[in-house]
């Protein structure tokens, strides 16, 4: 069979890669795939059905913190078997035997491919299609190369990735030797042996975050690459199937740390005078500062406020636009809620909707 027959390619990527990643275990990624490849296993499934099946429990695991979802389409779709393939390349790109003199420029090349494969994905086109994906490369931040270095009595040596031979790590106690494993996560492998610049892989990170919006707003407490609002994931929080399930995936998330990273990004919409982005962005904003001060009084009729601290920070800026935006609504239009309740949240709300922080918002606010 030659290497490069669609099913070949779709057994080894799922075998070697993606099953892993979605069940946990060990990766092993190896010759890059490239877009042409990627893009031709299309719809085929993977010959192991066991595998399969297990991956298919998992997604529908990890769907169902998010929506009432009970089966998907077990294979992967034409787009995510590319989504996955770039995501196996990326890494690959990090591989410490590229920082040679001779193939420093493979890393290069490769993500230069990546880009234009990913540039040929569309994004998803509904809430459905965003999970679907989502299910797929939910862990895509927890892939990690593991690094030993071991020592011996007289010397040592790093092996990136690789288990070190058995000739030294024998007879460890007469030669005193120690092994030392380092994880090495995905936003750590540019600057861990490898020969890739750092910031040109964060944007292929990005590039490929924009294709699976719901995990770019799931992981976005994650400390590199820093989220920002894109297309993508303002286009999945404008319906209502999108903005229930990330909502959903937020209340999983330590808030401050959600707070902090909403609030960043809506700040740079104000900054661009996105207006119809901000619009999306507040809204979103908005139906959480109303879940936060629902769950509030649902636990005490005598509800404690929606505080801040005293800094005007990212977080508090998020919480305060939220807050602002809800007091509005239900001013305006009740939100369904009876008189009684309505009372409630608007005192819950009050302090983080007057804030210095909600000044901030309402200054940055069209006239």
């Amino acid at each position: 069979m030659a290497k490069d027959e669609p099913q070949a390619l779709c057994d080894r990527l799922f075998t070697t890669f993606l099953a892993p990643l979605v069940l946990g275990g060990a990766m092993r990624p190896i010759k890059a795939f490239g877009g042409k490849n990627a893009l031709s296993i299309g719809e085929r499934s993977p010959t192991d059905i066991d595998a399969l099946s297990r991956t298919q429990l998992a997604r529908v695991r990890i769907a169902r913190k998010l929506a009432p979802i009970d089966r998907f389409e077990p294979a992967p779709s034409e787009h995510e078997w590319a989504i996955a393939a770039m995501l196996h390349d990326l890494v690959q790109a990090t591989h410490p035997g590229f920082n040679a003199v001779f193939r420093r420029s493979g890393p290069l090349r490769i993500m230069n491919v990546i880009e234009k494969t990913l540039a040929r994905v569309p994004p998803p086109r509904n809430a459905g299609e965003a999970l679907s994906r989502h299910t797929w490369m939910s862990r895509m931040f927890e892939l990690a190369r593991t690094d030993i270095e071991v020592k011996w009595w007289t010397g040592s040596e790093t092996f990136l990735g690789e288990e070190p031979p058995a000739r030294l790590t024998a007879w460890p106690e007469l030669r005193r030797v120690q092994q030392t494993r380092t994880p090495r996560p995905l936003m750590d492998l540019p600057a861990a042996g490898g020969a890739v610049d750092a910031s040109r892989f964060t944007s292929v990170v990005e590039a490929l975050l924009s294709r699976t919006p719901l995990t770019d707003l799931v992981t976005i407490n994650r400390a590199a690459p820093l989220f920002t609002w894109r297309h993508e994931t303002l286009t999945l929080c404008a319906t209502n199937a999108g903005r229930t399930m990330v909502l959903r995936a937020f209340a999983h998330l330590p808030d401050r740390q959600v707070d902090a990273a909403l609030g960043r990004a809506t700040r740079q919409l104000f900054a661009a005078k996105a207006l119809r982005a901000v619009s999306i962005a507040v809204d979103l904003l908005r139906d959480r500062a109303l879940m936060a001060a629902e769950a509030r009084i649902g636990i005490d009729r005598d509800p404690d406020p929606l505080t801040l601290g005293p800094e005007v920070n990212d977080a508090a800026f998020a919480v305060s636009a939220g807050a602002l935006a809800a007091s509005h609504w239900i001013a305006q239009t009740g939100g369904g809620f009876a008189e009684n309740e309505r009372m409630l949240l608007l005192r819950v709300l009050a302090p983080a909707a007057s804030s210095a922080a909600a000044g901030e918002v309402k200054a940055l606010l069209p006239g």
